[in-house]
């Protein structure tokens, strides 16, 4: 193996493949955060189950959709618009994103386009034992929701895809209700 002014070829060529591996990371990053996309962290049923307990006091509205989910992509405006309505009331909107990995390209460009003002989480597994785990009534249907109370009791399960008079319909009462103590 020849050396580089005393470096063996193989160390300067593996320095200049993990130097270019960190640039590449910087520039994805960059351009996520330039183009508005939070980082999207991945995220187990336990996980999940964390994120509702961490709002306890608040209404938390879990979503489940996915970017090639068409009920999905007509149901996700009307969520943002029910955060921002009632965000100052005490409502939190949590997303949890049922891609496979595989597809985080199109799930930044989603989440570009959308802008959602509440955090979105990538789904750990796309396995029925990650459903289950979440819910055992869930069968693996697109959207799935999850209305939880102040108290962090599950109020409203459905199945399918919501309009914003029906989230606003679950919601109100439960924004209206105050915690137990």
């Amino acid at each position: 193996m020849k050396k580089r002014n005393g470096i063996p070829a193989c160390k300067v060529a593996c320095v200049a493949l993990a130097a270019l591996f960190f640039l590449g990371v910087t520039q994805r990053t960059a351009l996520a955060q330039a183009s508005g996309a939070p980082e999207l962290k991945t995220v187990a049923p336990n996980d999940i189950k964390d994120l509702v307990a961490k709002n306890k006091g608040k209404v938390v509205l879990l979503n489940f959709f996915a970017t090639w989910c068409v009920p999905c992509h007509t149901e996700f405006p009307d969520i943002v618009k029910l955060q921002n309505k009632y965000k100052s009331q005490g409502l939190q909107v949590i997303e949890v994103s049922m891609n496979d990995v595989s597809e985080k390209d199109d799930m930044q460009k989603f989440l570009t386009e959308q802008k959602p003002p509440f955090p979105v989480y990538l789904a750990s597994s796309t396995e029925d034992e990650f459903y289950k785990a979440v819910d055992t009534r869930w069968d693996t249907a697109l959207p799935m929701t999850m209305i939880y109370d102040r108290d962090g009791k599950v109020r409203n399960f459905y199945p399918e895809a919501r309009n914003l008079a029906q989230f606003e319909k679950d919601v109100a009462p439960l924004l209206a209700a105050s915690p137990s103590k």
